[in-house]
């Protein structure tokens, strides 16, 4: 398709000195001839402008900004800085992909490039701004600032191969290079024919006084809607009319990073996946690596854009499954499901995930952790299981300090202990599971049944005393009292709540799990959280709560404890493959039936 010429029309660049360079009328015309492809949003840290042909560079601009040298090279891996915005001299430090485009401090002037030719350069050798996130930081939008944002965000059209773009801005970059850093009286220097170079400058003084038009027309005008105004301008200078292709109606809703080169994008359209997969690959390149695509309100279609992941979208669907409310079990048809390239969300009633939990659920399928937060989520199940217990031991000592007619009743007294345990965990599993995170602590009915495999192994390990039972005096001859009673019933409660439901829980996001269909393994939430109960098992042996008539037999500690690890590895594998603490509450007490059995047989 022919398109018409890259110039625009002769009456829109006036001529006349005396003329006015702009009126807001006119500026509006002249940028309704061409898609609008600039916006302002806003994130956490404040407002920046976007291109929606370049979604993950962010341009801040803040007349007040200005950071040092060394704090400079300190920032974010993707940093530019523009024109002054660093105090430093200007540099490229390609390893951390930091870079300052400047040339006024620690340069000679008249020697350097300006900010908007430096980042011609870059672009022209290659810079590619769609292979990770990127902001670019300006603290005053000259028009060699403006330019710089203009060839950085319109990298991709610069590095193809249609040469009338880069004839058609390359006079602009030098000129205003040329004046900016030697002065009007050297533009000369440029070497264009007289014709050439009148028409360029009348170009950038038209541009040049766009920004300050719209500020002096429009009180509600702000840098950042200013400098817009100013890129629009640049793009009818630039480009012809049917260059700029209109991308299709595409929201996009959340995003987060698969990998460290790869990204999921959660969007709304009203066009197909495939056609949406056309579209977000101009945005994004090779980053793009999944889609997800919401055609009706809580309805989705994932599409896994680059087969080379680590893995398929299976592991996507067993996290959203997983942390998803309205997955109500294994065998429901209300699942997230489909092949490992595409598939979709709950087909009855939609999934109840926000477009963020989506994108972070597929993170974690796709995205293996840092050590350092697994190390982190070790150490805070580890930390909020010993709070539990800790407070058990707390709210027995308080005994001391009740009368005389009660303390025989609470000093000591396992149920106590007990009491003490299940209502910090009731508080901290009500913390930690609030929201969408439920089922990752088991707050669910149990699934499948395969799990009831591991009850033979959940009773041997019983039996070696691992069950969590409290430390009853059992004698022949000698009935537990009410106290004993409520006390066996709570213990349970205590240990299943603390290491298979939160210790379990806040491991579970950084390590692989069993389903309730899939292969046999003892997965490291399984084997941490078991270690922390075999731990807790000991202070049993200690006063005010040690017996040794815990189990009809008299058992060595390293006994004891190793039952306690088996019998918190077999109860972990029932509260994984289920999903559910139910499962293992109710082998916990299958476990201790079968201790009380034994100890009847032995007295008997």
């Amino acid at each position: 398709m022919e398109m018409d010429s890259p110039r625009p029309p002769v009456s829109l660049v006036p001529s006349g000195d005396d003329e006015a360079p702009v009126r807001l009328d006119e500026y509006r015309a002249v940028i309704g001839q061409l898609p609008d492809r600039y916006c302002v949003k806003e994130d956490e840290d404040g407002r920046y402008l976007s291109c929606l042909e370049m979604p993950e560079v962010k341009v801040r601009i803040r007349r007040d900004f200005s950071v040092t040298g060394s704090a400079a090279r300190k920032y974010p891996s993707g940093t530019i800085f523009l024109d002054g915005a660093a105090q430093t001299e200007p540099f490229l430090d390609l390893e951390r992909k930091i870079y300052n485009l400047d040339h006024h401090e620690g340069c000679e002037r008249r020697f350097t490039l300006s900010a908007c030719e430096q980042a011609m350069v870059l672009v022209l050798r290659g810079l590619d701004l769609r292979e990770r996130p990127w902001t670019l930081y300006a603290n005053e939008p000259d028009l060699d600032t403006v330019l710089a944002i203009w060839v950085l965000l319109n990298s991709v059209h610069l590095q193809n191969k249609e040469e009338s773009i880069k004839e058609s801005v390359l006079p602009l970059v030098r000129l205003e290079g040329l004046i900016d850093v030697q002065g009007l009286e050297y533009m000369e220097f440029s070497g264009f024919p007289k014709d050439h170079l009148d028409e360029t400058y009348r170009q950038l003084e038209w541009l040049r006084s766009t920004g300050a038009v719209m500020q002096a027309e429009d009180d509600h005008v702000d840098v950042l809607a200013g400098t817009m105004a100013q890129l629009r301008v640049i793009d009818q200078l630039v480009y012809p009319r049917g260059f700029i292709q209109e991308l299709p109606g595409i929201e996009e809703l959340a995003r987060d990073e698969l990998t460290d080169e790869r990204i999921a994008v959660v969007c709304r359209s009203d066009e197909g996946i495939y056609e949406v997969e056309r579209a977000l690959k101009r945005l994004y390149g090779k980053r793009l690596g999944l889609i997800v695509l919401e055609k009706e309100p809580r309805t989705y279609t994932l599409r896994q854009v680059d087969s080379f992941l680590p893995v398929t979208l299976e592991a996507a669907y067993r996290r959203l499954n997983l942390v998803d409310p309205a997955v109500r079990g294994s065998k429901s048809a209300n699942r997230w499901g489909g092949s490992g390239e595409i598939g979709g969300s709950p087909r009855t009633t939609g999934t109840d995930l926000s477009p963020k939990d989506i994108a972070a659920a597929c993170r974690q399928a796709f995205r293996r952790p840092p050590l350092s937060n697994r190390f982190a989520s070790i150490g805070l199940a580890f930390l909020v299981s010993g709070i539990a217990m800790a407070a058990g031991w707390f709210m027995e000592s308080l005994g001391a300090a009740f009368p005389a007619w009660a303390r025989t009743h609470w000093q000591g007294s396992p149920l106590a202990f007990g009491i003490g345990g299940l209502l910090t965990a009731l508080i901290a599993i009500g913390i930690l599971s609030r929201g969408r995170r439920r089922r990752l602590f088991g707050l669910q009915m149990p699934v499948g049944v395969g799990w009831l495999w591991m009850v033979p192994v959940a009773l041997a390990g019983a039996l070696m005393g691992g069950a969590w039972a409290p430390p009853i005096q059992w004698r022949e001859g000698i009935a537990p009292t009410g106290l004993d009673l409520a006390a066996i019933l709570v213990f349970p409660l205590v240990a299943e709540i603390v290491f298979r439901g939160i210790a379990f829980g806040l491991m579970s996001g950084g390590f692989s799990s069993q389903r309730s269909r899939g292969r046999w393994f003892v997965s490291w939430p399984v084997a941490l959280s078991a270690v922390f109960y075999a731990l807790w098992t000991l202070p049993l042996f200690h006063p005010p709560l040690a017996s040794t008539d815990l189990v009809w037999f008299a058992m060595p500690m390293s006994v004891t404890v190793g039952g306690a690890l088996l019998f918190g590895v077999a109860v972990g594998v029932c509260r994984e493959r289920s999903g559910s603490l139910l499962a293992p509450l109710a082998v916990h007490y299958l476990g201790l039936a079968a201790v009380v059995a034994a100890m009847a047989v032995g007295l008997g």
